[in-house]
């Protein structure tokens, strides 16, 4: 990317003007009309003037700021008098007219803008209308009729700049580049790879930038200095923030104590008087660009230093990037948050699928060897609840063996099951897993869901069939299931247990209740003396 050098272009631009309008009167006998030593001697002025101007735009950012406008205004001057000395009735070309006009609105709109231009457009059209009206008056030159013609091609020519040049102003920068490496694990290299990507756009000695974050104590300093790329980390009493509240960058000169900052409503203000960039101090910076660098979890500064061709264009550019590293910075936290949720998120799910079936089956075992236990004092032969634990222990091998596979292979893609078969097995193991009665029915038959949600739904019920013996005394748990209501998928667990106490009638099954969450459905539960009945319901889209 070329970054543009709007002050010098203009400076030439006006020396080229001034010349080619004064060879047009020299070499054309007719011209001027009136006045013809004062507008030889104004033009040949205003020659030198605008050559001495370029000089000075070449040199100095500063002085070319600083006299923009009073140049401004006096081309504004010498385009009124150049049309009084050449103004004729039947002629266009020995007239500065159409390339005055376009030289002034486009100048007004890369320095200052659209409200730039509109103010010049508005000073110009006033300022013709009176001064052409006053000749035609007079009868010195032109008629009404080139007057209203002359008006009517300004109009129209500054709506066309105000429209075309609304958005001079704002700079476009190429995003930064993409560093290697896994997203939120990359802070170091965005970091690195901005900062070499600001030293080529500006053709730069060096470039600098200074993060901290909100929670730490200390600022992390980034250096690129012609290639060689160095981190340190400093206190916050070594580069605490100390730029301008309103302000969105600045270019600055610390020998000479000025600066002309870019505020965050677009307006440049030039400044004189001491000041003091933290972060120039410590890299040893005396003139160069600083723009601030915000980001959700990071405040900091970007300096850029070594520019041999700095001008006031490169404060939009300075800013933008700036933008783009706060933003490349929020897309690294954002990545470690997303990390985090992903996680947080897998372990809860593995805490409840080992806590809905490992646990719960353990628990279950513990009460069958007490019950066993029991029986071989009794004197009764313990071969076969001794087989029927071996199977049940069989049963969950595989069922472990299942969810570690599902682990692994992640998404299930379109594979489904029949979730009535599914339940009606698990329902009959659970009943001789903690030796209660129990039933399942349902309206639907086959009732195809997918293999995600039938393990949801088996840890779900596990879960339930568990809370029911353990901490209920059930002897008998009934499941209702129901796929065609209103788009649900409707599930109904009761039990004959004494329900919960009446200190703890408002609670709610952690585990249960983070299941349906998760799948978006809604839990209800009713709980007296004469047992517990849970009523869920789950979309059908998240079933299918």
């Amino acid at each position: 990317m070329m970054v543009r050098r709007t002050a010098k272009v203009l400076a030439v631009s006006r020396a080229i003007l001034a010349a080619v309008f004064l060879a047009t009167l020299w070499l054309n006998p007719a011209q001027p009309i009136r006045a013809v030593w004062p507008s030889y001697a104004l033009l040949s002025v205003y020659l030198v003037w605008s050559v001495l101007y370029a000089a000075i735009a070449w040199r100095s950012w500063w002085w070319d700021f600083r006299l923009a406008r009073l140049v401004h205004g006096i081309d504004m001057l010498v385009f009124i008098a150049g049309v009084c000395v050449t103004e004729v009735s039947y002629s266009d070309f020995g007239s500065p007219f159409i390339g005055f006009t376009a030289f002034l609105l486009i100048t007004a709109t890369v320095r200052w803008g659209q409200r730039g231009v509109i103010l010049t457009a508005a000073a110009l059209v006033l300022s013709y209308s009176v001064t052409g009206g006053l000749l035609v008056g007079l009868g010195l030159a032109g008629t009404m009729y080139l007057l209203a013609r002359r008006l009517v091609q300004m109009i129209m020519l500054s709506l066309m700049i105000v429209w075309l040049g609304a958005d001079t102003r704002v700079t476009r920068v190429s995003p930064l580049p993409e560093p290697a490496g896994i997203p939120g694990k990359r802070r170091l290299q965005v970091l690195a790879g901005a900062l070499t990507f600001t030293r080529q756009i500006f053709l730069a000695q060096g470039a600098a930038i200074a993060v901290s974050r909100s929670e730490e104590p200390w600022i992390d300093l980034f250096c690129d200095v012609d290639g060689v790329f160095v981190h340190q980390r400093l206190g916050p009493e070594a580069c605490p923030a100390d730029f301008d509240a309103d302000a969105e960058s600045a270019l600055f000169d610390g020998a000479r104590r000025r600066r002309i900052v870019s505020r965050n409503d677009q307006r440049l203000e030039r400044v004189c008087g001491p000041f003091g960039y933290a972060l120039a101090h410590v890299c040893d910076v005396s003139h160069g660009l600083i723009a601030r660098v915000t980001s959700a979890s990071n405040q900091g500064e970007l300096l850029v230093w070594g520019v041999s061709d700095a001008s006031i264009d490169d404060l939009q550019v300075v800013a933008s990037l700036a933008r783009e590293i706060g933003l490349a910075l929020d897309r690294e936290e954002m990545a470690v948050l997303a990390q985090s949720i992903a996680v947080s998120g897998v372990r809860n799910a593995l805490a409840r699928d080992l806590h809905d079936s490992v646990a719960q089956f353990l628990a279950g075992t513990l009460f069958r060897l007490e019950a066993l236990r029991r029986w071989i004092r009794e004197g009764r032969d313990p071969d076969a609840e001794i087989l029927a634990m071996r199977e049940a222990l069989r049963g969950e091998q595989t069922q472990l063996r299942s969810m570690i596979d599902r682990l692994r292979r992640g998404i299930d893609g379109t594979r489904t099951t029949d979730i009535v078969a599914e339940l009606e097995a698990l329902m009959a193991e659970m009943g001789t897993h903690w030796h209660i009665q129990t039933s399942i029915s349902s309206a639907s038959r086959p009732m195809e869901v997918s293999i995600g949600l039938a393990h949801e739904l088996r840890q779900l019920v596990r879960e339930a069939v568990a809370n029911a013996v353990r901490h209920g005394q059930s002897s008998r748990v009934d499941l209702v299931l129901d796929g065609a209501t209103q788009g649900l998928l409707q599930i109904a667990i009761g039990d004959n247990g004494k329900g919960f106490p009446a200190s703890c009638r408002t609670l709610r099954p952690r585990s249960i209740c983070e299941r349906i969450d998760a799948l978006g459905g809604q839990l209800r539960i009713a709980s007296n003396e004469q047992g517990v009945r849970l009523d869920i319901e789950l979309p059908l889209p998240m079933a299918a």
